[in-house]
């Protein structure tokens, strides 16, 4: 978050996003969801939208909510690809790897 960045609460949040399907405004559910569970973006990644919790509501700066949008809006093909996880054995494999070289090193 930046320094200059204003804090916005969920009710300020949604009197700046217009809504969809004919609604005025984003609900403030939507946006609480979006903090919460985030949103799935177009490369399969779940973004979450960062904010503070301040007592018993949510701060959100003005600058996490262009992050967030502009996460959402990546596109899959100029992003770079997802690492391949390792399977179980090479993850053990590469344990026992590290385990070696940390007896040789004598720690």
């Amino acid at each position: 978050m930046s320094a200059d960045s204003e804090l916005l609460s969920i009710a300020q949040v949604v009197s700046r996003l217009p809504g969809s399907r004919g609604a005025r405004r984003v609900h403030p559910a939507t946006v609480t969801r979006w903090i919460l569970a985030g949103c799935p973006a177009r490369d399969g990644r779940r973004v979450k939208l960062a904010a503070t919790r301040a007592g018993s509501r949510w701060l959100v700066s003005e600058y996490d909510l262009h992050v967030f949008f502009a996460a959402l809006a990546v596109d899959p093909d100029s992003a770079p690809p997802a690492p391949t996880p390792r399977t179980t054995t090479a993850g053990r494999k590469a344990s026992e790897r590290a385990a070696a070289e940390l007896e040789a090193r004598g720690a």
